[in-house]
């Protein structure tokens, strides 16, 4: 769905009250903190304590503290879904770099700059949306895989400038929803759309996205 804003509004429009207490990972935007079951994206918060890593002075040790600790956590999970270690042995080095992260969020309160303080404060003020993934059988601790899906549609935006109308909205959603859904299934996106204009102008019902994907 495209909007003008990212406000509030928007966003319950967006996923609709049957889906607010679905498994979900965002970055720490406001509009997302109501959320039940909620994920803070890992790598969201790695590239910006990378960039505190950067710096000079106490925060260039608690940047790449938390880093570190939280590149980690998401390497050996990807450990745990690769079917590499038991899911016991993920939690029990999870507990440890948990630990870890709490101490150098604490170090970052006392020490740090008072950007890097207010970050770290507001991050132990919701710890466990760090960690949400470990509680959830099927949730991951990034949305890397949404951002990648959205990729294309943010390049097309900067060079095109984006919409002007309603009528232009709805056809980027739709052909972009399309699109990308075709795509991950490895089925033809030309194909479907020939097939979608044959049907138009033939009038005749349009072609379903599950039928192009066989359910």
């Amino acid at each position: 769905m495209i909007d003008r804003t990212r406000s509030a509004e928007a966003f319950k429009k967006l996923i609709g009250k049957e889906t607010w207490d679905s498994p979900s990972v965002t970055d720490r935007y406001g509009v997302y903190r109501s959320l039940t079951n909620h994920q803070y994206c890992l790598a969201h918060l790695i590239r910006e304590f990378k960039g505190y890593g950067e710096r000079d002075g106490p925060d260039k040790e608690i940047g790449h503290g938390i880093e570190r600790e939280l590149r980690l956590a998401c390497s050996k999970h990807r450990d745990y879904r690769k079917g590499k270690i038991a899911l016991a042995q993920r939690n029990r080095y999870l507990g440890h770099r948990k630990r870890k992260v709490q101490f150098w969020l604490e170090d970052g309160i006392a020490n740090g700059s008072d950007q890097l303080s207010r970050l770290c404060e507001s991050l132990l003020d919701n710890f466990d949306k760090l960690w949400t993934f470990t509680k959830m059988g099927e949730m991951e601790p990034t949305n890397n895989t949404a951002e990648r899906d959205l990729r294309k549609l943010v390049i097309w935006r900067k060079k095109s400038y984006g919409t002007r109308s309603q009528r232009g909205k709805r056809f980027v959603e739709r052909i972009t929803t399309v699109s990308q859904t075709l795509r991950k299934h490895g089925q033809n996106v030309l194909s479907f759309i020939q097939k979608a204009i044959e049907r138009f102008y033939y009038k005749s019902h349009p072609p379903f996205v599950s039928e192009a994907m066989g359910f």
